[in-house]
């Protein structure tokens, strides 16, 4: 049986050759078994001052009630480096028809659609329809469409963290910084994401890790993905589910308060749809997708280390933002 090791050094020797070559390289999630202890209603932080007669209030700092991230393409730029790879690998290792390679062009098409399992199925019934005696066999012998999609999607990930764990992935310019920023101002994080559960884990512990301490943990920053929710981006189904469960009963009324970073189309119509303000971060595969109509607040091409700084958190001060201007 092949190490993990030997896998992500294997993965990345055959990317660098797939201009000649062919490329080799969310499941059911649930929140945990733990979910944080939060309060069910964060109070919001207040700039301290006098406030005898004659004086004024110093401006009132409101933080974002809940600051979710998207993972791929936003945490790290994972789709056409890290996703689109192991998916090539999985459908080498099972085997399936030498025509089946998902190439940059490709797998950013079918980046339209939200979730891996789904995205192979989409594929491969469109490869059947279109007359892959092949395919349809493979499909046919492992069980049909929903099976043989839930045994490459589960491969898949499994490539896709020996990957991650090989440090194949940098986190994204920024995404370090405003995470260090929300930690140390008190501010509520997760995670959203229509990949695999596990994946996602991988990725987000890897961009904790990948400096100096960020004042936050893991298990600081619940995560909401794959199948926890049975629709997918555009669907706002995930960012609500964030809401209802860290916010209480009240969560409706605090929509408007929550700030999403996401990277895609589909992802701002989610956002946009559970009633968040809502920040892009154009990824490889999103730099040509259009937002006008969405409504979403800003769109940077990343979030910017320190010094190059497109979007900080006080930049999302609720009152005083210069995002909400």
């Amino acid at each position: 049986e092949r190490s993990r090791e030997s896998t992500a050094h294997r993965l990345g020797d055959r990317e660098e050759t797939m201009a000649n070559a062919r490329s080799s390289a969310a499941t059911m999630s649930a929140l945990g078994a733990r979910r944080p202890a939060l309060a069910r209603s964060r109070s919001l932080g207040v700039a301290g001052g006098s406030r005898r007669a004659g004086f004024a209030s110093p401006p009132r700092a409101t933080k974002p009630t809940l600051l979710l991230f998207d993972c791929d393409g936003v945490l790290v730029e994972t789709e056409r480096d890290g996703h689109r790879v192991a998916f090539n690998e999985a459908f080498v290792q099972k085997g399936l028809p030498s025509s089946l390679n998902w190439d940059v062009e490709l797998y950013g098409e079918l980046l339209e659609v939200g979730g891996g399992k789904e995205r192979m199925k989409h594929d491969f019934s469109n490869r059947i329809a279109a007359g892959d005696e092949e395919m349809k066999a493979k499909v046919e012998g492992a069980g049909g469409l929903d099976e043989i999609a839930k045994d490459l999607h589960a491969l898949k990930t499994d490539i896709m963290m020996d990957m991650v764990n090989a440090n194949m992935m940098p986190p994204r310019p920024g995404i370090r910084r405003l995470i260090g920023e929300a930690a140390k101002a008190g501010v509520q994080m997760a995670i959203c994401s229509t990949s695999n559960e596990k994946a996602v884990r991988a990725v987000l512990n890897s961009v904790l890790n990948a400096g100096d301490d960020l004042g936050v943990t893991l298990d600081d920053i619940p995560i909401f993905a794959g199948d926890i929710v049975p629709k997918k981006k555009p669907d706002p189904a995930v960012y609500e589910l964030a809401a209802k469960e860290l916010l209480g009963d009240t969560w409706k009324d605090q929509t408007q308060n929550c700030v999403v970073i996401e990277d895609s189309r589909i992802g701002a119509q989610a956002a946009k749809g559970a009633g968040m303000k809502c920040v892009v971060t154009l990824s490889i595969y999103t730099e040509s997708e259009t937002f006008d109509d969405i409504g979403v607040d800003k769109i940077v091409d990343c979030i910017g280390d320190e010094g190059e700084e497109r979007v900080s958190l006080a930049d999302m001060d609720l009152d005083e933002g210069s995002l909400w201007k």
